[in-house]
This record gives structure tokens, sequence and C-alpha cells, in this order.
């Protein structure tokens, strides 16, 4: 996908690639020398990315809904930026002037090529001010910010990529889809030539980093998919995400207790769909017991002991890191069940 630069005739297929990394303007794409004559980066946007997410009980979906602001220290506006989910959406929406798309349940490849983006894009204009996309009237420049955009989804937050892309009236190649031409002169993918973080995003939990290892009798009786023991580090917003009878095992889901350096948050934890997490529960700072650096995670829940008709309890007690303010980069020892990459990307 070449957002920035493909001829007219593709703006159909090419709606899909390109948020959130530090207020401050980093260059991804580098100090490479320009594929071809007027190209210039579009990573010179500074977004910051505000989160929320909404379950309803009736429908069994959740609604995430997402704002951006550029900092303003960009030197571009924000034309287009997308969510690189691990699950498929049943709606998206966005404010006006934008265009939102999303995976359905019979386009999304979780393995295999396919569109695994949520993107918004800022409507364009149908006429040209020369051999380049016209800027669209909708762009969040500068010191701007917008909200409004919204995806709905059966599974529940995990972490996303996020590919925010700015807007430069760079002229279409000279050779459209020539492959020896592009093979000679490389155009950076649109995951560089954009600023990369991390926001939450529908999520289908397919592991269990552990199930507590306290008592082989019971550790079964309920698993964490994207915490271990101790070492793991979440960012905030932090969530978690939960698994009952990791062997078959008959388990009282309605004796769970949770507790988060000391306070009770049983509550907090929500439904996924069959084929992911059973509870999810997500935790901020400042408005949870969450919080930076250390953190305690205590859990209990009654079943049966296999192969008897005895009842007991599967304590656990996790330690894990939380990191306030993240730079967005995508090294960070003990992050688990982050979106696998396609092959070469970030």
């Amino acid at each position: 996908m070449r957002l920035g630069n493909q001829r007219p005739v593709k703006a159909a297929v090419l709606l899909c690639a390109v948020l959130c990394a530090a207020p401050q303007i980093s260059a991804q794409v580098g100090g490479i020398p320009p594929p071809y004559e007027g190209w210039v980066p579009q990573d010179r946007v500074a977004p910051t990315f505000v989160v929320t997410e909404q379950y309803d009980p009736i429908t069994a979906t959740w609604r995430y809904g997402y704002a951006i602001a550029n900092g303003l220290s960009a030197e571009q506006d924000i034309w287009a930026f997308c969510v690189r989910v691990d699950a498929w959406s049943t709606n998206t929406d966005g404010p006006q002037g934008w265009t939102a798309i999303a995976p359905s349940e019979a386009t999304f490849r979780p393995f295999g090529p396919g569109m695994r983006n949520v993107l918004f894009m800022a409507d364009l204009p149908t006429e040209f001010e020369g051999p380049y996309w016209s800027p669209s009237d909708y762009q969040i420049p500068p010191g701007g910010s917008l909200a409004g955009f919204a995806d709905e989804s059966p599974y529940p937050p995990g972490y996303a990529r996020t590919y925010a892309q700015g807007y430069a009236p760079v002229p279409f190649p000279p050779l459209d889809d020539d492959e020896a031409y592009y093979a000679m002169n490389p155009i950076p993918h649109d995951t560089t030539n954009s600023q990369r973080g991390w926001t939450l995003g529908p999520t289908v939990y397919r592991e269990v980093v552990t199930g507590g290892n306290r008592r082989p009798a019971t550790d079964g009786f309920l698993g964490f998919m994207n915490l271990a023991e101790k070492g793991s580090v979440l960012i905030d917003p932090a969530p978690i995400a939960l698994e009952f009878s990791l062997n078959r095992e008959t388990v009282d889901q309605e004796t769970l207790e949770v507790k988060l350096n000391g306070v009770a948050v049983t509550a907090a934890f929500l439904p996924g769909p069959a084929d992911g997490a059973d509870l999810v529960g997500v935790f901020r700072i400042g408005s949870s017991p969450l919080q930076a650096g250390k953190n305690v995670l205590l859990t209990s829940v009654e079943g049966l002991v296999p192969g008897t008709t005895h009842t007991a309890k599967d304590t656990d007690r996790i330690v894990f890191n939380v990191i306030a303010d993240w730079d967005g980069s995508l090294t960070s020892n003990g992050l688990h069940n982050l979106p696998r990459p396609e092959p070469g990307l970030e």
C-alpha cells in the first residue's frame, strides 16, 4: 500500500494503510534518498490518542471510541490513521468528512492475506490541483484534534498497533505499478512512512500465559492470557485477560474474586466471545487501583478437583509492572499478546 503516492485510479483499494506515537516528532522513515523527484516523507505528524471502551451486554458488543490530536510540533496535517486489529468488526464510523473501513467477519483473515486494519481517512476532493492527491478539508492540522471515531466488535480490548500519516502533496510515481521501477526505487511502506504507536482495539486472545503454578490440582481453574506470574509489563491503559477451566475443569465462575493492589475489581471484568478470553478488564492510572510501576493482582475461584467431588479454591498472585508514559517503541520485554506484524513490517 502506498497511500500517499498512488495514482487516482487506485483510490478505492488504497484506503487501508495508515496511529499514535509520542507527541514529539521522530522521523521514522529516516534519511533515505527520495525514491523519485518530489517525494517527501509523510511521518511529520505528532499524534496523541485517547481510547474509550464500553461493553453492551444486550448485544454482547464492545464499542471503541477514538479521539486523536495532532501536536503543535507537527509539520503536516493528519489525513489518515489506522488501528491494526486482531479481530473483526460489526460496525465502524467516523466524524463528518472521514471515511471508516474495518474488516468484517467475512473479510477478516487472522493468519493470511486480508484486511486487518480499522482505517479512518479524511475524505479527499474529487478534483486534483496537480499530479498528487489534493488536501482534504477535514484533515487534522497541527494543534488540532478530532473525536467521533468508533469501532464495534464482539471482541474485548487488547493492544493494537497504530499508524498516523501526514498529508503532503507527493507526486504520483512516474511509473504506475512498474515492479522493476519500484525495485530500483523502493518507496517506504505506510507502516514506516507514518508515526507508529499502540492503543486498544478488538483482540482475540489465543494463548494462556500461565495458570499460576501454585497448586497443580487447581491451577487449571483460572488462567491469565496476557500476564505471567511475574515480570510482565503492561502499558496504561492496561487490559487483563482471564480464561476459566484450562483443562476442562468444572469451575464455578460466580465465585471469582479479583483484587488489584488490595482493591476489589471483580466487577470490572466483562465477557468476550467463546473463541477468546472469557473475561477482560481494562484499568487506567487515576481512575482505578492501577499504578505506575509495580502492581499486584490477587485472584480466587472455586471448582471441582479433577477426578473427585471435592470443591477447592484456586488462588493466584500475579506481580506485573505498568508503564505510564510509553514512547510507543516496539521493544518491550514482558508484553504479551501484541498483534503479530506482517513479515517485514512493524
